[in-house]
């Protein structure tokens, strides 16, 4: 129970008992859901997911357009932001994930979107530990992907560590559904496929 006035430090996975054993339980999650998690983002969204990133794309289009910006796509899971933000310009985008499964299907959705040019890069990485030089990035972004950080407030110095002075930072998330068949499933695959990360 976090004290009113306070936030939590980050995702709290039933059972964790550190920040350590917090990121743990969410890479084993990952790693379980990878096989069906755009299938599960498009259901529990209601289809939305895919509106959303066209929207944040678009709103980024004046970074997206410039031949010279380089973009990091944070907790990029598969990969969709990230083909959305190249579809929305000139920039160079990078993907970034901790989770090995989630960045297999990124890479091969990546060849796939490539048509014949070099497919966009993916790289296996913690979002609390980025293997990226100080000021590297002119746009951060991160969708559906924040809520999992063990430590939000590290997360944040990270993005901001490897921005650029004057650069963007996009953090696309969504709160719980409200009650109803989309949030009836939604508390029902969280439930049961989510949280009891150890089964």
């Amino acid at each position: 129970m976090v004290e009113a006035g306070t936030l939590p430090k980050g995702t709290q996975p039933e059972g964790a008992t550190s920040e350590q054993d917090a990121s743990r339980k969410v890479r084993e999650m990952f790693t379980r859901i990878a096989p069906r998690y755009d299938l599960l983002n498009h259901l529990l969204s209601g289809q939305m997911d895919k509106r959303w990133r066209g929207r944040t794309a678009r709103e980024l289009r004046p970074i997206l357009e410039r031949a010279d910006a380089r973009v990091l796509d944070l907790c990029c899971g598969t990969g969709d932001l990230a083909f959305s933000l190249a579809r929305n310009g000139k920039a160079r985008i990078t993907g970034a994930d901790f989770s090995h499964t989630m960045l297999v299907r990124a890479r091969a959705k990546a060849v796939a979107e490539a048509n014949g040019s070099a497919p966009l890069p993916f790289f296996e990485a913690d979002a609390l530990r980025l293997p990226f030089a100080d000021d590297s990035f002119d746009l951060v972004t991160t969708a559906f992907g924040f809520r999992n950080l063990a430590n939000y407030e590290a997360g944040l110095r990270e993005m901001l560590r490897v921005l650029k002075s004057g650069g963007t930072v996009a953090i696309l998330e969504f709160t719980e559904p409200a009650p109803g068949f989309i949030g009836g499933a939604y508390r029902f695959y969280c439930q049961r496929f989510c949280r009891r990360s150890g089964d």
